[in-house]
């Protein structure tokens, strides 16, 4: 994968012009009269800047670029409103659009000059402020100005967040690919549940609410008799009823999809397969710990004490009728949970064999996170404006999507049921927020302060029970490691060549050869290595990280980046500054293996790894960056690491090893 990302860069640095155009035709689009509305200049500029922080595009020319358009796209605008005012206005007229620049006239008005920079950050008047304060005449003396400079924030402003993407995307990528892949997926999961609220507030409930009463006018017409009662009882039902409704049937009606289809043994039943097959491949050590502390913060037994904190606030200011719905929801999730757990044991992936049949069944947590906290932020979001609400079902929906997601990726939940769960969950929750929103229940729970409380509680709750789930989870997989011991006769006559050879990343991806094996305890390796002037590199820690911002931290006092194999971090790591090569370092890179070699004296750990060379590179002297290449030569690891040991030579005609290899035993002290 690294290959692939590497050439795609290269080919997109190769054609830098290209893409400068597009990023100045996209910026001078977005603001123009005619076109400024729909074209996409956000995420051009996002991705702009996600090839800055990777690399492939120099940054101050980009922003430069993207200043210019907008600069040129705003300059024609507002000639133009200054030469066609009349034909505008009639086109606005024609096309139903004079409200926008009724809306732009009023917005320039109450702002003024300040009018232009401001429009550049906002959608809706972004494309109409210019066209508008041409048609007013505003002089250019005072236009070109703020034009100028506004465009000057603005580029900055909009490819900063690109940057920040891709260079934290291209350090994933030099640490791990599957890194890297994680990385893109949770963002785009993130983005696609930020996009999907705010489509669902601004145009959905409107619809939902739009069709209701365009039924309401045909069942009237059809059966005037019946809607007459009908219609006279539901104008005294809450409008939220009416969507909570849509989402009871939408909830049901994806529940019996989800159990048709794995009745029927339909494609879900293999996209079940095909994800948790992909996920598995993307997991490594650090991502493991960020997921297990998702799936216990989001679990029951914390859910239940982020439950019974929400009671205490709920009591202490007096909500008593909420505080009954609560204990009614939490009930319901309660009891739900238990039927559902007891009826999927042994189903979850975990237990599942490649080419055997699965029968998943709804995921018990997923309905449960769907219930407490689906309720909670509904009693948090009654009654208020549409900018808390809308945070407030992000917030949620973000937290109980990626919960499921960290399920999905730990092999604890199938697709299927995890959609079968929400689903359920889901419908639960438009009954109970339905029926309180018919009882028309308003108590004041002050939703600041409880949203920080049952945040501080959370909180809290985390520091207790992920730690204790990371040391469980530590030492199953010591007990499950089993451990297999060859001679060192054996290692020496061929056993070395099933020690891993190339470091490997998502399946099928080969990367750097590890030429490297070495028997020895780990004291004596540290002695060996000392006496050759190596020394364990920097743990990394805040300060250890803001020395790569210091352009002239010594070499050998920089944290070593990490590196995966196969989803596990190198065990050992050791630097060492080269007197040779001002401005190097060396590296050493060593993994476990999970034999012990064993002779005459007792057993050995078994180490295998790689060497490297860091070039640090220290640009406009503000900060350190490293490009690190691979020394395969054996004689040249023997000569760095000051050892006299044999060079084995693979099989010939065998694929995907170095050209040799060098094997090192080191007695103890």
């Amino acid at each position: 994968m690294r290959a692939e990302i590497l050439a795609w860069l290269g080919a997109v640095g190769a054609h830098p012009a290209l893409v400068l155009a597009i990023v100045f035709a996209t910026a001078c689009g977005e603001s123009l009269a005619l076109i400024g509305t729909v074209v996409p200049a956000g995420l051009v500029m996002f991705a702009a800047g996600a090839l800055i922080g990777a690399g492939a595009l120099d940054g101050w020319t980009t922003v430069l670029v993207a200043a210019a358009g907008a600069i040129v796209g705003d300059g024609v605008s507002y000639e133009i409103g200054r030469r066609f005012h009349g034909e505008i206005a009639a086109w606005a007229t024609r096309v139903g659009r004079a409200s926008a620049y009724a809306r732009g006239e009023q917005f320039v008005h109450r702002h003024g000059a300040m009018s232009i920079a401001l429009a550049r950050f906002l959608a809706p008047v972004r494309a109409v402020v210019p066209v508008v304060v041409g048609w007013m005449r505003m002089p250019r003396r005072r236009f070109y100005p703020v034009n100028v400079a506004s465009a000057l924030a603005w580029a900055p402003a909009h490819i900063a967040p690109g940057i920040a993407f891709g260079a934290s995307a291209a350090l994933a990528e030099a640490v791990s690919a599957r890194l890297a892949v994680i990385f893109v997926v949770i963002a785009a999961l993130i983005a696609a549940v930020w996009f999907g609220v705010r489509v669902a507030a601004t145009r959905g409930v409107p619809l939902v609410l739009r069709a209701a009463s365009a039924a309401g006018r045909g069942f009237a017409r059809r059966w005037p008799g019946a809607a007459e009662f009908v219609l006279s009882r539901l104008r005294r039902v809450p409008t939220a009823v009416a969507a909570l409704a849509v989402l009871f049937v939408a909830s049901i009606w994806l529940f019996a999809g989800v159990l048709e289809d794995i009745i029927s043994n339909d494609p879900l039943m293999r996209a079940d397969t095909a994800v948790y097959t992909f996920l598995q491949a993307l997991r490594t050590t650090p991502v493991d710990g960020v997921m297990t502390a998702l799936t216990v913060l989001n679990g029951r037994d914390t859910g239940l004490v982020v439950a019974a904190a929400f009671l205490v606030w709920l009591v202490i200011h007096r909500c008593w009728r909420t505080a009954v719905w609560w204990l009614v929801a939490v009930g319901i999730a309660v009891v739900l949970v238990p039927g559902i757990d007891g009826a999927s044991n042994g189903a979850l992936p975990l237990a599942w064999q490649p080419g055997s049949p699965h029968a998943p069944l709804p995921d018990s947590d997923a309905a449960f996170g769907i219930l407490a906290y689906g309720f909670i932020g509904w009693v948090l979001a009654r009654g208020r404006s549409a900018v808390w609400n809308t945070g407030v079902a992000t917030a949620v929906a973000l937290w109980i999507v990626l919960a499921g997601f960290a399920r999905l990726y730990l092999g604890q939940a199938w697709l299927s049921g995890l959609l079968g769960g929400w689903s359920l969950g889901l419908a639960w929750f438009a009954v109970l927020a339905g029926a309180y929103a018919y009882g028309r229940i308003r108590d004041n729970v002050e939703p600041r302060g409880a949203l920080v409380a049952v945040t501080v509680v959370l909180a809290t709750a985390g520091v207790w029970t992920v730690p204790q789930q990371w040391r469980a989870d530590r030492e199953a997989r010591l007990q499950a490691r089993a451990v297999v011991a060859m001679t060192v006769d054996e290692w020496r006559s061929g056993g070395w060549q099933q020690v891993p050879m190339r470091r490997t990343e998502i399946s099928g991806d080969r990367e750097e050869f590890l030429p490297l094996q070495w028997r020895a305890a780990s004291d004596a390796l540290d002695t060996h290595l000392a006496h050759a002037g190596w020394e364990s590199a920097p743990a990394w820690s805040a300060r250890t990280a803001l020395r790569w911002l210091l352009p002239q931290a010594p070499a050998d006092s920089l944290p070593v980046l990490p590196r995966y194999s196969q989803g596990a971090g190198t065990h050992r790591v050791f630097v060492r500054a080269d007197p040779a090569q001002p401005g190097t370092r060396l590296v050493l890179r060593l993994w476990r293996y999970r034999y012990v070699l064993q002779d005459a004296h007792g057993t050995r750990p078994l180490w295998y790894g790689a060497l490297y060379r860091e070039t640090l590179r220290r640009p406009a002297h503000l900060l350190t960056i490293a490009r690190t290449t691979t020394i395969d030569r054996a004689p040249d690891i023997a000569a760095a690491l000051s050892v006299d040991a044999p060079v084995v030579h693979p099989p010939a005609g065998a694929a995907d090893v170095p050209a040799d290899v060098l094997l090192v035993s080191t007695p103890d002290n």
